[in-house]
């Protein structure tokens, strides 16, 4: 039989091509299935009845499929299909879907899975079954779930601090959220105060120095604020710069001190009044004095005008003149003891200490003269001004000056009445680098190296019942430390008691409130 060369060639080069396809397409088939078993996640295939298939190494390694061959028995252990089955919609509309997906274990611990479901169709675009993958996303899950409690937890922290917080925006001060103890504070609700102005909560006097200040300060203390029903409250404010929500903001704390300062000041105005009462016999005698004056003017106008005798104009001027100054006198040892008996209104302003301390010796002057008490002064002349209030400062000066005088007069109770060269109480003021420092050193007792430690403690006194409240320092120390100032004990050269005082002047203190150094 006689072969068609060109037909045999032809047929040669189909087979071939069919071979070589054929190769190919289990080649792919191949690399396919080494996919579908690679795949790090589960995958299966599941028939309309929601019997599964087929499904890959991953889904084996994962679930057990000899419990059942329904997807809803291996996935969850369920004797009917789920509620809401992705797959089931992919049947019904021939789309994908999403869904999350969870179960409990045997040990009691949960799985949880992201599913996404496919539609697979035949050559005639029929659905024929759905391709469903499931990636574990338990440690995700758990993570988020931990994060969530531990928001919770710190939330809950946040709203029961028992004061105040406020996230500011670090531009315009606008509260971004805050706690629930604003309310209990400033009177206001959450929801009155989110959106709002922290600078709101300022009197309208104090409002531009502290919109620089929070900016710039770590703290800031004794700040005077305004609740909802226009109480004045006393707060200590701490700043410190953080992030929430991904943007920069103010952590702000508000502690309120209103009720310790009214403690303070009613033990301050307690003191004060004992201290009145201890300079009673110092007042009496500088009052003395300009009525004394007064008296005797008085009397020799008297005596001129019973006896119709013309006063010569020169004398008349001039004793009128002693009688008007003298009354000016009184006037001002009457207002000075008005002034310090009555209530600071602690707000801070500038001080010159020279002329404080000169206002406190006033009230002993007479005082020191009778009884042989020498002062010596050393004030450097134009200090600095610091920053405190007058009168409380005042009030530490006289604490000082009666200690002094009291111990003095306590060593020399028993000595001869005439060494009186060594009844002394020395006054320095100085400026020493960026601090206004004052000494009160006296030759009394001087206090005993065992209760050194204990003199600033309130109601601590060495003096006998009923000559000392034990207040004094304890009030004085108080009062230093508000004008953000150091009192302490000092090495005394002259045997009795020094006690040294430190206040950073007016520059520093603002650089202080800032937050510096």
């Amino acid at each position: 039989m006689q072969v068609n060369l060109p037909i045999l060639l032809l047929l040669l080069c189909v087979g071939t091509l069919v071979c070589f396809l054929m190769l190919k397409l289990v080649r792919q088939r191949r690399e396919y299935r080494i996919l579908f078993e690679s795949v790090p996640c589960t995958i299966s295939i599941q028939n309309k009845n929601f019997e599964i298939i087929r499904y890959n190494r991953e889904f084996a390694d994962t679930f057990d499929i000899s419990q059942g061959k329904y997807c809803y028995t291996v996935y969850k252990g369920l004797r009917e299909r789920c509620v809401s089955c992705p797959v089931s919609r992919t049947f019904n509309d021939g789309k994908s879907h999403y869904s999350e997906e969870e179960r409990t274990n045997k040990d009691g611990s949960k799985k949880f899975w992201i599913v996404k479901t496919a539609p697979i169709r035949n050559t005639k675009g029929e659905i024929t079954a759905a391709i469903e993958m499931c990636l574990d996303v338990t440690h995700r899950k758990e993570l988020e779930e931990e994060l969530s409690r531990s928001e919770k937890k710190y939330y809950a922290i946040f709203n029961n601090i028992p004061n105040p917080v406020f996230v500011l925006d670090p531009d315009s001060h606008r509260i971004l959220d805050c706690n629930r103890s604003v309310e209990a504070v400033y009177g206001y609700a959450q929801s009155e105060v989110i959106s709002r102005s922290f600078l709101d909560f300022f009197v309208e006097e104090d409002k531009s120095h502290y919109e620089f200040n929070l900016n710039k300060a770590s703290e800031i203390n004794q700040v005077k604020q305004v609740t909802k029903d226009g109480a004045i409250r006393f707060v200590n404010i701490r700043i410190s710069p953080t992030e929430f929500l991904g943007q920069h903001v103010l952590l702000v704390t508000a502690g309120d001190i209103t009720k310790r300062l009214e403690a303070e000041q009613q033990l301050s105005q307690a003191s004060k009044l004992a201290t009145l009462g201890e300079m009673a016999t110092g007042v009496a005698h500088e009052l003395n004095q300009p009525l004394t004056v007064i008296k005797m003017a008085s009397t020799f106008f008297m005596k001129k005008i019973s006896q119709n005798e013309a006063i010569p104009a020169e004398i008349l001027r001039n004793m009128s003149e002693k009688i008007s100054n003298n009354i000016d006198r009184a006037n001002r040892i009457i207002n000075h003891m008005r002034d310090f008996a009555r209530k600071s209104d602690m707000r801070l302003d500038k001080v010159q200490v020279n002329d404080v301390l000169g206002k406190a010796f006033e009230i002993f002057s007479q005082q020191f003269k009778l009884r042989q008490i020498a002062v010596t002064w050393e004030l450097q002349k134009n200090l600095p001004v610091i920053m405190a209030d007058a009168g409380r400062l005042e009030q530490v000066f006289i604490n000082l000056l009666v200690n002094a005088r009291d111990s003095i007069e306590k060593r020399w109770a028993k000595s001869d009445p005439n060494a009186v060269s060594e009844k002394r109480i020395f006054l320095k003021t100085a400026l020493k680098g960026k601090k206004v420092v004052v000494e009160v050193e006296d030759t009394g007792t001087g206090i005993p190296k065992g209760i050194q430690n204990k003199i600033f403690e309130p109601f601590f006194t060495t003096k006998e019942v009923g000559k000392g409240t034990g207040l004094g320092l304890s009030i004085s120390y108080g009062i230093v430390k508000d004008f953000h100032g150091e009192i302490r004990l000092c090495d005394p050269f002259h045997g009795g008691a020094c006690f040294h005082l430190e206040f950073p002047i007016h520059q520093l203190t603002q650089d202080v409130e800032h937050g510096k150094k």
